[in-house]
């Protein structure tokens, strides 16, 4: 069994200091989550979440890259910006799977 515990700033500057954390709405609705990544100690995910719980945007970094993804209301529109070592590349989807791809 879990148990979850209210976080407290530690040190004089106010700093909140953990592995993984959860940001709620007033229901109790799960909007933002920076989970553990499980065998990957230097990849960091940041989601912010949409009510519906969808992700909708998504912040990643790495050793080797980082990347943003957008994902429109309808969830079949999205947008993923990525830097991957010396390749970068911007994906554009529309509804019904039409792609875009720019790359320099």
């Amino acid at each position: 069994m879990t148990q979850v515990l209210p976080a407290t700033a530690q040190g004089g500057m106010g700093i909140l200091r953990g592995s993984a954390f959860e940001l709620v709405d007033p229901r109790g609705r799960v909007r933002a989550i920076q989970p553990e990544v499980e065998g990957a100690s230097e990849t960091v995910l940041f989601r912010l979440i949409h009510p519906n719980g969808q992700p909708s945007v998504k912040i990643s970094a790495s050793m080797t890259g980082a990347g943003l993804s957008f994902v429109g209301g309808d969830d079949e529109s999205y947008i993923i910006l990525e830097a991957d070592g010396p390749e970068s590349r911007l994906k554009m989807v529309e509804p019904g799977g039409r792609e875009h791809l720019v790359s320099p």
